[in-house]
């Protein structure tokens, strides 16, 4: 049961909301707050951090790991170091290839998903004969660029979820709670939309 105050008028209500707040003991998280909220935030980004998405079903495993395969060998467009993150892709998704099990569908962490969507919506060729040889894929091609786009919409709304708990650690640590209004984005928020198919061969 809370302990009642009584104060005699405006002034001395003030005062005493000032010597509470001296005291630390007006609306400050406690130590058990803050460990359960830092709690909170590590397991949420530990869990993130070796989560996998899937793109497309088991039935279009094969099919998506030969496309964007042959994508990242002969038509991904890199400049400056994206060198590292092509071989580094291509390494990661032959190993998870060779190790997959038959009910697994085809699968990329966080970071492998960001580069798989831009790479996909950042193609590069030279000639004629690139060209024809994306146009032979290019059902698979924007399949798995929309496949790729929603679920990485959907781990970028779940990422902003683990900073927002890490906010709220950080403001918790220096004595202030950090609310939220649940299902309000910020106004200057920007809409994220895959790309469609005529986005794709620029009709």
């Amino acid at each position: 049961m809370s302990k009642e105050i009584e104060v005699k008028d405006i002034q001395e209500a003030q005062a005493k909301i000032a010597e509470l707040n001296k005291d630390g003991s007006l609306n400050k998280p406690t130590e058990e707050e803050i460990n359960a909220a830092v709690k909170e935030f590590n397991d949420k980004a530990a869990a993130y951090n070796v989560k996998v998405f899937p793109i497309g079903d088991v039935a279009k495993a094969d099919e998506i790991y030969d496309f964007v395969l042959d994508f990242l060998e002969n038509h991904v467009y890199w400049t400056k170091n994206g060198w590292m993150g092509v071989l580094k892709m291509h390494e990661e998704l032959t190993e998870t290839r060779k190790n997959r099990k038959e009910e697994d569908a085809f699968t990329v962490g966080y970071q492998a998903l960001e580069f798989l969507f831009y790479a996909l919506t950042n193609p590069g060729g030279t000639g004629l004969e690139s060209a024809r040889a994306i146009e032979k894929v290019s059902d698979i091609y924007i399949e798995t660029m929309e496949l790729a786009g929603t679920e990485l919409e959907a781990a970028r709304t779940e990422l902003k979820d683990i900073q927002w708990l890490q906010d709220k650690v950080q403001a918790m640590q220096q004595g202030f709670y950090l609310e939220r209004e649940d299902g309000v984005a910020p106004p200057d928020e920007p809409t994220f939309a895959s790309p469609t198919a005529d986005d794709l061969l620029g009709k």
